[in-house]
């Protein structure tokens, strides 16, 4: 897609409504209102003290943001039906911001090597956003209010971060973060926020600083979380009705807490190699839990209450073991295994 935008670029800068193209210590503003239209800013290495603003106020607007090499920035903003909006940058000091209101949103930002940003908002119906960036100081915050929302984030190499608030609707989110093997890689952190209706979360991390939370509200829920390497830690929060968790931690400061609320509960923690520690807290219907610990501090306590099929397993190797389980009305049933 990337290749296809920067083929195409030349024909879409003649064609668009509103266009703008510098080289050298560029800087371009565009600003539209009224109903269909488009912008697009490209702007190329030169000096490379890029910076483009782009505002449309109206309906069914497209803008599109073409930076290379350099002090970038990008700032788009539209307002009202069908939106949409695409950022690509490369090379050094990037930084996009996009704002986006009401109905069709749509939201992709692309960044390369460097101080990476990037911060997307929009608000209200068919929202969907997508942030790449690699290397460096990544960010992202994406904040999506009420209808359709998605998200995507995959940032790779050191200083990650990435919250995401979704709040309410049909959410589904997933970031995948990097800086694979080695010590002191990626500073990880990774929040999520969706509140209600048909949830659905996927972390996945890697290396050091790890750390990882998602909060779903109510109806749907998921969550997936994979962390590998350093000062892991996890925690979802999920209330009710679809409930299910899996935490998948390895290796070093491991935590990991899962409290859900009612229904379908299920879940299955995996932990390994070292300060291991697990609590989860189920509250009735159809119960659950796996909990599987591999060697040091372990300890893990497991809590069901307010009856159904609970059934509750700790598995723990190795070291400071202990296993501590609580189950209130219906089918119990414990297993453990030291």
């Amino acid at each position: 897609m990337m290749k296809l935008k920067m083929t195409l670029l030349a024909a879409a800068i003649a064609m668009t409504s509103g266009h703008a193209m510098a080289n050298s210590s560029n800087t371009a503003t565009t600003d539209q209102t009224g109903w269909g239209n488009d912008a697009l800013v490209a702007q190329q290495r030169g000096d490379g003290h890029q910076t483009a603003t782009v505002t449309q106020v109206g309906g069914y607007n497209d803008a599109e943001v073409l930076q290379t090499g350099k002090g970038q920035t990008a700032t788009h903003y539209q307002h009202g039906w069908g939106n949409t909006s695409d950022s690509y940058q490369t090379g050094r000091s990037n930084t996009v911001d996009v704002t986006q209101y009401g109905t069709g949103n749509y939201s992709n930002v692309d960044q390369y090597d460097s101080r990476n940003g990037a911060t997307v908002e929009q608000y209200g119906k068919g929202n969907d956003s997508d942030v790449q960036q690699s290397g460096r100081h990544q960010r992202a915050t994406v904040l999506q209010t009420n209808y359709y929302n998605e998200s995507s984030i995959d940032q790779s190499g050191n200083n990650q971060t990435a919250n995401v608030s979704q709040t309410g609707s049909w959410n589904d989110s997933s970031i995948d973060q990097s800086n694979g093997s080695g010590w002191f890689s990626g500073f990880n952190t990774a929040t999520v926020s969706q509140s209600g209706t048909m949830g659905s979360s996927s972390i996945e991390q890697s290396g050091y600083a790890n750390n990882a939370n998602v909060d779903q509200g109510g109806f749907g829920n998921g969550a997936d979380i994979s962390q590998s390497g350093t000062f892991n830690y996890s925690d979802v929060d999920q209330s009710g009705i679809g409930d299910m968790a899996t935490v998948e931690q390895e290796g070093l400061l491991n935590k990991s807490y899962v409290t859900q609320s009612g229904f379908y509960n299920d879940a299955d923690v995996n932990q390994s190699g070292s300060s291991n520690l697990s609590v989860v807290n189920q509250s009735g219907a159809f119960g659950t839990v796996d909990v599987a610990q591999a060697g040091a501090f372990n300890y893990s306590s497991a809590s069901q209450s307010g009856g159904m099929l609970n059934s509750i397993s700790h598995t723990q190797t190795g070291m400071g073991n202990s296993a501590v389980s609580t189950q209130t009305g219906s089918f119990n049933n414990v297993v453990v295994v030291q």
